[in-house]
C-alpha cells in the first residue's frame, strides 16, 4: 500500500484550486464583453468566421456612405436640371410672345434686360458646386467649368462611385453633355460669339488677318443674319455646336436688334435644350433610383450580417451566468477542502 505523501496532495489540491480559479476569471471575463469567444483558440473555426463577417459589415458601412454622397451629389445636379429647364422655358415663352409683330423696338429692347439675367442665372447654375467640388466639371471637380463668355473648362467624364460590391454609377454629370447640344465642340466657339456680335452690331466681320469682310463677299451672311444660334464656324457649323449660353445671347441680340423673324428661327433650339434637359433629369432619376435601391439591399445584408456574427461570437447570457454561479460554488468548495491540507499542524503529523 503505498503513502500519499503531503507535497503530493498539496500539489493536487493547488491544481485543482487554480484551474477552478482560472476557469472562474475565463467566464468573468466572457460575462463583462459578453462574448463566447475571448480568444482565437476559443473557436478557431467560428472566429474566422466572425471576422470575415465583420470585414463585410465595415464594407457595407462604406457603401452605405458612399450612397449618401452620391445622393447629394444627384440630388443637387437634378436641382440644377430643373432650374435649366425653368431658365430655357421662360426664354422660350419670352420669345414666342417676341416673335409676333404686336410688339416693338422699345418694348424688345427692355425685355432684352430679362434674358440677361437668366443667361447670369444659367452661369451661376453651371458653376454650382458641393463643397469645393463643381458638379458640372467632370473629373476636373476643382476647376471651374464655364467662364463669364460661355467657354467650358472641364472634361467630358463622369465620377464612378461604388454603392455596393462591384456596383459602380455616374454621380455627376458634365458641362458638354448638360448644355452642349453636341458630344464635339469647336475650337473656335469663342470667335463664333464675336462674329454673331459684329454682326448684329451692324459691322461686318474680320478675316484671320484682322481686316473686314463686306457682306457681300461673306457667302455665309445671310445665313448669319437669319438665325444666329448657327453660327458656322472655321471648322464645324454652329448648330451643332451651340449652347444654352449661346441661345440666350442670341435671344437677347435678336430682342435688342428688333428681328422678330431671328427670334421665331430660335424656338426649336430652345425645344431641343429641353429636351436634353429632360432627358438628362430622366437619367439622374433612374441612378437615384438605382442607388437607393442598393443601399435598402446593403442595409438589409448589414443586418443579416450582425445577426450571423452575434450566433457565433456573442454568449447565452442566462447560460453564462449559470456556469458563473456554478463555478463559484465549486471554487468554495475547492477552498474548504484544501484549508486541513495547506494549513496543517504539528499533531496533524504525530497522527
Amino acid at each position: 500500500m503505498s503513502r500519499v505523501s503531503e507535497n503530493s496532495s498539496s500539489a493536487s489540491l493547488r491544481f485543482s484550486l487554480n484551474k477552478t480559479k482560472a476557469k472562474m476569471e475565463d467566464l468573468q471575463m466572457k460575462g463583462s464583453s459578453l462574448k463566447r469567444i475571448a480568444r482565437p483558440s476559443d473557436d478557431p473555426i467560428s472566429n474566422v468566421e466572425a471576422m470575415s463577417i465583420t470585414n463585410n459589415v465595415h464594407n457595407n458601412n462604406q457603401y452605405i456612405r458612399n450612397s449618401d454622397y452620391a445622393l447629394l451629389f444627384l440630388s443637387t445636379t437634378e436641382k440644377s436640371l430643373s432650374q435649366l429647364t425653368d431658365i430655357l422655358s421662360k426664354a422660350k415663352e419670352i420669345a414666342i410672345a417676341q416673335s409676333s409683330d404686336f410688339y416693338d423696338s422699345k418694348i424688345r429692347g427692355n425685355i432684352s434686360n430679362e434674358v440677361k439675367q437668366l443667361r447670369e442665372q444659367a452661369l451661376a447654375i453651371s458653376n454650382r458646386r458641393i463643397g469645393q467640388k463643381f458638379i458640372f466639371s467632370g473629373h476636373k471637380t476643382l476647376t471651374r467649368p464655364f467662364d463669364g463668355k460661355g467657354t467650358y473648362s472641364g472634361d467630358n467624364k463622369n465620377i464612378k462611385v461604388e454603392v455596393s460590391r462591384d456596383f459602380f454609377v455616374p454621380i455627376n454629370m458634365n458641362g458638354r453633355e448638360v448644355f452642349y447640344s453636341a458630344s464635339k465642340l469647336s475650337n473656335h466657339l469663342d470667335n463664333t460669339f464675336n462674329k454673331k456680335e459684329e454682326l448684329l452690331n451692324g459691322q461686318d466681320p474680320k478675316n484671320k488677318d484682322g481686316q473686314l469682310i463686306p457682306a457681300s463677299d461673306n457667302p455665309n451672311s445671310k445665313a448669319i443674319g437669319r438665325d444666329l444660334a448657327s453660327v458656322p464656324s472655321s471648322e464645324k457649323g454652329f448648330n451643332d455646336n451651340s449652347n444654352l449660353f449661346a441661345e440666350l445671347d442670341a435671344l437677347r441680340v435678336a430682342l435688342e436688334s428688333n428681328d422678330p423673324e431671328l427670334i421665331q428661327n430660335l424656338l426649336p433650339k430652345f425645344d431641343e435644350s429641353v429636351n436634353r434637359l429632360i432627358t438628362l433629369r430622366t437619367r439622374v432619376g433612374s441612378i437615384v433610383n438605382s442607388i437607393e435601391h442598393g443601399k435598402i439591399d446593403t442595409e438589409d445584408n448589414t443586418i443579416d450580417q450582425k445577426a450571423r456574427r452575434s450566433k457565433l461570437v456573442d454568449a447565452d447570457i442566462a447560460e453564462l451566468f449559470s456556469d458563473i454561479t456554478k463555478e463559484q460554488q465549486i471554487l468554495k468548495t475547492t477552498y474548504r477542502a484544501a484549508e486541513s491540507v495547506l494549513q496543517p499542524t504539528l499533531l496533524d503529523f504525530i497522527k
